[in-house]
């Protein structure tokens, strides 16, 4: 219990010092000697304990259409496929070396039925379900504190919200939505993973 509450406690600080986000980006300010006036300042962040705090009790949407992460692709297909159609390979279709390789693979799926137009997922070589990404059709943007509580949320600005949220016996996750006058027509949500020191 005092590994995993070590292990949670290095990702959020890690994490939140500078704000990773999936494509790489970062969301840290600039030391002061570099910082240009014509860039826009990121919001400063709470003291980690409150952080911490915050990441163990915030109520946020974990789920997509009912799908979570960590759950099975199988499932999430099942409920996609009722939902739309695909517009990738089915799993089953994957070759051989990219199921064994600890690459994840890409899902995505055009949705009819719902307030959102389309869902990506990303499973691991188990199956499990580490990324999705959901877009709301236009005029359906959520606000953000739909999402999640504002107050708990470490980054926060007019076009961008995050949370990170810790659970007993799961893994760390960050949930962003993204849009414009605190409405996302977009929610991401993904496994932390921890940095290989091998």
């Amino acid at each position: 219990m005092i590994l995993r509450s070590q292990l949670a406690t290095a990702l959020i600080t890690a994490g939140l010092f500078a704000f990773g986000w999936p494509n790489g980006d970062t969301f840290a300010s600039p030391p002061s000697s570099m910082a240009s006036p014509s860039l826009p300042k990121s919001p400063k962040l709470a003291p980690f304990k409150e952080r911490l705090a915050a990441a163990q009790s915030v109520k946020v949407r974990t789920a997509i259409l009912g799908i979570e992460l960590d759950a099975t692709l199988e499932n999430a297909r099942n409920k996609l496929d009722s939902l739309g159609h695909s517009t990738a390979r089915p799993v089953d279709e994957v070759d051989e070396s990219a199921k064994r390789s600890d690459a994840e693979h890409t899902f995505s799926w055009q949705l009819v039925k719902t307030d959102y137009s389309s869902v990506s997922l990303k499973a691991d070589e188990k199956g499990r379900i580490t990324y999705i990404a959901a877009y709301l059709r236009p005029g359906k943007e959520m606000p953000f504190d739909e999402i999640g509580q504002l107050e708990k949320a470490p980054v926060l600005t007019d076009r961008v919200v995050a949370w990170d949220v810790v659970r007993p016996s799961r893994p760390l996750i960050r949930v962003v939505g993204r849009g414009s006058e605190r409405k996302a027509n977009s929610i991401t949500m993904f496994i932390v993973k921890r940095p290989r020191t091998d």
